[in-house]
């Protein structure tokens, strides 16, 4: 195999959709789906499943039925809010489904592209509160949708819902609830992650309101611990391993420092964390582990009859040599508005672009790949590591980008240090800022330098003698970054 040449109660924020953390399911698809030798892909079952016709009169793509490892297929990936599953201690804090209105929204929805032209997958988010035309049901935000849960056909309005707005045919869906994405992290045996520190002019209590009104209280320390009462996440700036509940902690998290848009900053979160977890499970040893995890991980999730656990252990088995670049993120750009009182989302005409680009089996621009006033998510930072002379500084740098949840498919190269630049430093093409800026908040300290002619996006510069201090090192305190400038 070939690598690709291309190289709370009412409130809460749920869950993020356990693509982030299966990445041996439909993540391994996605990745699987992306290598050269796409064709060689053997079929390993049947679709069994009613196959999703689209309505009647509908426009847009509808491709032919058969396997999805010889024909492009899109995945509705969805985050539901049930409490069902939680023990009563968890559901004390988060509360139960009669506390959440006795009915199951979905607030994490992605699409999940794959394309044998493209050698890519695609992870699409759309915003929970995107204001849109729900067939049958009038205009609401889209997250409503899906009220009805699996047995109120869920499933089928979304997919309908999705097929208006984008006019892309969904082939399967999976979703998982609260107590799902926990057991799918566990069984991952948890998700490195590496979170930044930030300077707080004024430690102690932040109190804000969520999305849907109710108070809210986030404790920042002296050193940037972050206590957030509301998701039940108590961490500390550095690389960690994350378990179930505070993986679910972290993506459901709305409120962190320098969240200016709470919403779009979580999306942010969700493809960090599925970037991370994208690069822990291509790790060789890692890839080995991956197919066996295909049965457990699954039992965490529900999924359409006609989405086959055989296709996805092969597929799981074809990703080594691959690189994390194999899967592109991207969000439904949007902006804030009101309709009469309520707050909601108004895609971005833009956004066309994106849903075009996928039915036509074609690049997507620059387009979604950030939000407004909302910096750049790691997972869409691609940061190369030139080694002049560091050595084993240079792995340390790329081991802190890959759990950090960045594309780190440059890899680290030889290089010298542009004219003018002395000492280690963070490297940034003109017009890329934001990107070096989400870089910092991990390097904290280190000179952030434009360069024209420089390959990547952004890289990192590791001469002789430099010695990394990434976020939490020193007792877990370490150094802290201010803000990223937002995207206008």
């Amino acid at each position: 195999m070939t690598s690709d040449p291309t190289r709370s109660t009412g409130g809460f924020v749920r869950t993020l959709v356990a693509v982030a953390a299966s990445l041996s399911v439909v993540g391994g698809l996605a990745v699987g789906a992306t290598a050269a030798r796409w064709y060689s892909l053997r079929k390993v079952g049947v679709d069994t499943g009613t196959v999703w016709v689209p309505p009647a009169g509908s426009a847009g793509t509808f491709y032919p039925t058969g396997s999805c490892s010889d024909r492009p297929c899109n995945y509705l990936l969805l985050g539901t809010d049930s409490r069902a599953g939680l023990s009563p201690e968890e559901q004390t804090h988060f509360g139960d489904n009669a506390d959440i209105g006795g009915t199951s929204r979905a607030d994490t929805i992605m699409l999940v592209h794959t394309d044998p032209n493209l050698q890519k997958a695609i992870v699409l988010s759309f915003p929970r509160d995107l204001w849109v035309d729900i067939p049958g049901h009038g205009t609401n935000k889209i997250n409503t949708a899906f009220e009805g849960g699996l047995s109120g056909g869920g499933p089928q309005l979304m997919r309908e819902t999705l097929w208006k707005l984008t006019g892309l045919q969904i082939d399967h869906y999976l979703y998982v609830d609260l107590n799902g994405f926990q057991d799918v992290v566990n069984t991952l045996g948890g998700v490195e992650l590496c979170i930044p520190g930030y300077n707080v002019n004024t430690p102690g209590w932040v109190e804000g309101t969520d999305a849907d009104g109710n108070p809210t209280q986030i404790h920042y320390d002296e050193v940037g611990h972050i206590v957030d009462p509301n998701t039940g996440l108590d961490v500390v700036p550095g690389c960690q391993k994350l378990d179930g509940s505070q993986g679910l902690a972290y993506v459901r998290a709305r409120h962190l420092p320098c969240d200016t848009i709470p919403d779009f900053a979580r999306i942010g979160r969700q493809q960090q964390f599925m970037r991370a977890v994208i690069n822990q499970m291509l790790k060789p040893a890692q890839i080995a582990k991956a197919p066996g995890l295909v049965g457990p991980v699954l039992a965490s999730l529900h999924r359409d009859q006609g989405f086959l656990p055989g296709d996805l252990v092969y597929l799981v088995g074809q990703m080594r040599g691959l690189s994390t670049g194999a899967v592109e993120f991207r969000a439904v750009p949007g902006t804030d508005a009101m309709v009469g009182s309520t707050s909601v989302v108004r895609m971005d005409p833009s956004a066309e672009q994106i849903f075009a680009a996928i039915r036509d089996g074609k690049p997507i621009t620059g387009v979604g790949t950030q939000l407004a006033v909302t910096p750049p998510s790691e997972a869409n930072t691609t940061v190369a590591v030139i080694d002049a002379g560091g050595g084993e500084a240079a792995q340390q740098v790329e081991d802190t980008l890959t759990n950090a949840g960045f594309n780190i498919t440059p890899g680290i190269v030889s290089g010298v240090a542009p004219p003018g630049v002395k000492g280690a430093a963070i490297l940034y093409r003109p017009g890329d800022a934001a990107y070096a800026d989400v870089v910092s908040k991990y390097f904290p300290g280190l000179q952030v330098v434009e360069v024209k002619g420089l390959q990547e996006s952004v890289a990192i510069l590791v001469p002789t003698g430099f010695h990394p201090t990434a976020p939490g090192d020193g007792g877990g305190t370490g150094a802290a970054s201010e803000c990223p400038n937002p995207t206008a």
